[in-house]
C-alpha cells in the first residue's frame, strides 16, 4: 500500500509523547511511537488486536 503522508506529531494527550503518523492512499492511517517504534494507533480493523490495551 502506498504511503501518501508521513509526519511526526507531539501528542496532546500524553505530555512528552511523540508519534509518527503514516497515512496511506486508501485514507487509512497507522501511528507509531517514535521511541519504541511500536504500533500505538490504527484505523485498520486488522490492527486492532496489535494495539496496546487501554485500561
Amino acid at each position: 500500500m502506498k504511503i501518501v503522508k508521513e509526519e511526526i506529531i507531539k501528542s496532546g494527550h500524553e505530555e512528552g509523547m511523540t508519534y509518527r503518523e503514516v497515512t496511506y492512499e486508501d485514507g487509512g492511517f497507522r501511528q507509531f511511537d517514535v521511541e519504541s517504534g511500536k504500533l500505538i494507533g490504527s484505523s485498520y480493523e486488522s490492527d486492532q488486536d496489535k494495539l496496546p490495551k487501554m485500561d
